[in-house]
């Protein structure tokens, strides 16, 4: 694996195409984040990997305040305006999810969807967003699910047994999402292995919900988004626990004992240098540490905090 942070301002990549054929995927797992997010509310809340906003309808009138994540500042530029328009509350930041750059307990919730097949140190990246989330807060993760019945069926039928190992399973990554083979990482995990490293990290597992249980090509193409979406529905109330699906939504508290949780208003009191986590001074589009007198450029109304 690359031990990198995926960069797609590398790649000639528009992730907007990708969910072009994909309104079933995109129905099934607005049902799931509705569901999980319905009676909840707040100040703050941080969509991680969060692209283009394509779930910010799911979020954004619930929390006064929203932030997008990501670190492809080419995408953040293009879409900004399109999701800003629509939701004025949201933020868009170009930063690095193993060093975000806020000051500890900032959020009252979070998610981060279809990004933790990209997320190579997951222990560095949970233990980063229980110090950005405050106690008691929402915390939604989705992942690649290593055991759906696709694969289990593949597997009987050629015997193999790597299903049975918990760690991680890279995929293949030729052509996937515009990269290149090997040099990115396409991870898919087994439940057991997200839930262990999750709690370790004092994050507690509430609620588990499978999703997108008809991602089969010829499903989509003889009955449609519109049914498929119904039957989708219908599944996840019948089988909200299950790991036959290939994607899989964890909704989870964060767990802290006797964490200060002062109140920010700004996105300045909640900002921090990403590097050393140090305060910082503001100027006219330029943000400087005032320990390690980095600086952070803001251009188009977007900060980039990217380092490595």
């Amino acid at each position: 694996m690359s031990k990198k942070v995926v960069n797609y301002d590398g790649y000639d990549y528009d992730y907007t195409q990708y969910w072009k054929d994909r309104e079933y995927e995109n129905n099934a797992e607005h049902l799931v984040l509705d569901d999980f997010l319905k009676d909840e509310q707040g100040s703050w809340f941080i969509d991680i990997g969060g692209s283009y906003g394509r779930l910010a309808d799911t979020y954004a009138n619930k929390f006064e305040k929203c932030i997008v994540l990501d670190y492809s500042l080419k995408t953040l530029k293009a879409n900004s305006p399109i999701v800003k328009e629509k939701f004025p509350n949201v933020t868009f930041i170009a930063a690095n999810a193993y060093k975000m750059p806020f000051k500890a307990n900032s959020f009252d919730g979070g998610l981060m969807v279809r990004v933790l097949h990209h997320i190579e140190r997951q222990k560095e990246y949970f233990t980063e967003l229980s110090r950005i989330l405050k106690d008691d807060s929402i915390y939604i993760q989705e992942f690649a699910n290593k055991i759906h019945l696709k694969a289990r069926i593949r597997a009987l039928l050629k015997r193999d047994t790597t299903l049975l190992d918990k760690n991680p399973l890279q995929q293949p990554t030729i052509n996937m999402e515009g990269s290149r083979d090997g040099d990115v990482s396409f991870l898919n995990y087994h439940p057991e292995y997200v839930k262990k490293i999750m709690e370790e990290c004092k994050i507690e597992i509430e609620e588990a919900q499978g999703c997108s249980y008809l991602r089969i090509p010829i499903f989509k193409k003889l009955l449609g988004a519109n049914l498929l979406t119904l039957l989708e529905e219908i599944l996840q109330r019948l089988l909200p626990h299950s790991n036959i699906p290939p994607s899989i939504f964890l909704k989870t508290e964060i767990d802290k004992e006797d964490e200060n949780t002062p109140s920010h208003q700004t996105l300045q009191q909640i900002l921090a240098c990403p590097k050393c986590k140090n305060s910082l001074r503001f100027g006219e589009n330029v943000a400087v540490c005032n320990n390690c007198q980095r600086d952070y450029i803001k251009s188009n109304n977007i900060w980039d905090f990217r380092v490595e």
